[in-house]
């Protein structure tokens, strides 16, 4: 039996995963990439109305360890970027070592206990971190959708062949406006 738009809508619960927009990938970090900061604002703005609609809402940090070329443990860089951690408050926090968000952490149990149907992601590197998160295994059985406007990687370039990549089992949106 299939079920009219609006009834499949009341059974989606959403989550806003906000994937590693710390320091390190900013001006004056280890490893500054192309428009952070405008993807930054956007990944603000995406933080601000998934919260207005009662959206679960994931930081996702990356800590490699102490000495580490960048996100070394203790370090500067490693931290979230300030106006990304004033928007995402107290929303629960994710460690993690790898690309892939869901390896190894605890993203799966955090999104199956709230009864997630549909993540939305938001970060950098494009095609690094979103990619690799986007596609992992414990992502399976939920509606993966990229806030591209909210994304960032070295070049512009390589963000939209990653989003072109990747539209080909998600959902791409520019953003969540």
């Amino acid at each position: 039996m299939a079920f009219p738009i609006s009834l499949k809508r009341a059974f989606m619960k959403n989550a806003l995963i906000v994937i590693d927009i710390q320091n390190d990938y900013f001006p004056g970090g280890a490893f500054p990439l192309e428009n952070a900061e405008q993807a930054g604002k956007a990944a603000v703005q995406a933080i601000e109305k998934a919260r207005r609609e009662g959206w679960l809402v994931v930081n996702v940090q990356h800590v490699n360890p102490a000495g580490a070329a960048f996100f070394a443990k203790g370090s500067q860089g490693v931290e979230v970027q300030a106006d990304i951690q004033q928007a995402l408050g107290d929303a629960p926090l994710v460690i993690k070592h790898q690309a892939d968000s869901f390896f190894e952490t605890n993203l799966e149990a955090l999104l199956k206990a709230a009864g997630v149907t549909d993540i939305y992601l938001a970060g950098m590197m494009t095609q690094h971190c979103i990619t690799h998160t986007a596609l992992s295994p414990q992502a399976h059985g939920m509606a993966v959708h990229i806030v591209g406007q909210a994304c960032a990687a070295p070049m512009q370039k390589l963000s939209d062949l990653a989003l072109r990549g990747l539209s080909a089992r998600c959902q791409v949106l520019s953003s969540m406006t």
